[in-house]
């Protein structure tokens, strides 16, 4: 699946700014419609190492109410957790109703880093398959809308940015040794990722597979991809928010852009 990505493709300002000036209207509003329908959402992003996860989830938080959203940042395990069945600490992780929940890493790390760095066996690996596929489609019939996505780059460019990362005093703590272990054992962890999407890609939780080497097609093909997998469950509580003119415009970008002007929910 990861060879037929296009990672030659790139949008220039003129069209970035064509592309996404209306998905950032449509998103505000569909955290307005997520809350009023009452719909639980998860969104996940899975990917290489400095292929932008933090940067895209950013992108997408600030175009959202923030009671209306929660961001998870995943790591390894504590050592209460450990004590528990290994999926417990993301039950305890699970969106409100009305509410997203946006992970920065998942339930997938045990299938892609612990499964590299051999911190499980085969067989654990193997049989966190089947947990996954039975925890989603759990979510997805109590009415969550699961949507996933992995953020490539291709080796070269990954072990460029690294490198960028490490060369300056100021960045270089944002190279994790998880990030170094990818580089390092690209092959490996490029494999697993493929089987993983092969054994978890479903209709009710689907992944997405997103170019990142051009962080402005990654951004708008992450926002075309949610909007479009949210409409058919919020579409009756959408309000079209397509501007009459560019004065407008430019009032209700400013509302978006500005977390101390959005407007009430109803009942909050």
């Amino acid at each position: 699946m990861l060879e037929q990505l296009d990672l030659a493709r790139k949008l220039n300002k003129e069209e970035y700014r064509a592309r996404m000036k209306p998905l950032k209207f449509e998103m505000y509003e569909m955290g307005r419609a997520v809350h009023d329908s009452k719909t639980p959402v998860i969104v996940v992003f899975e990917g290489w190492g400095t292929a932008g996860k933090g940067r895209a989830i950013t992108e997408l938080t600030a175009r959202l109410d923030p009671r209306g959203f929660r961001v998870y940042p995943i790591n390894p395990p504590s050592t209460r957790e450990l004590r528990y069945p290994w999926l417990h600490r993301f039950w305890l992780k699970i969106p409100a109703r009305g509410e997203f929940a946006i992970f920065h890493g998942s339930w997938y790390r045990r299938v892609l880093i612990d499964r590299v760095a051999k911190n499980i066996s085969k067989q654990e690996w193997r049989e966190s398959f089947r947990d996954i596929q039975d925890f989603e489609r759990t979510l997805a019939d109590d009415g969550v809308v699961i949507q996933k996505f992995w953020l490539h780059v291709d080796e070269k460019e990954q072990k460029k940015r690294i490198k960028k990362l490490l060369d300056s005093k100021t960045t270089a703590w944002r190279v994790s040794a998880e990030a170094k272990m990818e580089s390092a054992k690209y092959d490996e962890y490029a494999l697993a990722a493929e089987e993983m999407f092969g054994y978890t890609q479903a209709e009710y939780a689907p992944w997405t597979l997103v170019s990142a080497m051009d962080r402005r097609g990654m951004y708008v093909q992450v926002f075309e991809t949610l909007l479009a997998r949210l409409r058919p469950f919020v579409g009756g509580h959408l309000i079209d928010l397509k501007p009459a003119s560019e004065y407008d415009a430019q009032v209700l970008e400013s509302e978006i852009e500005d977390a101390g002007e959005y407007r009430p929910h109803a009942n909050t």
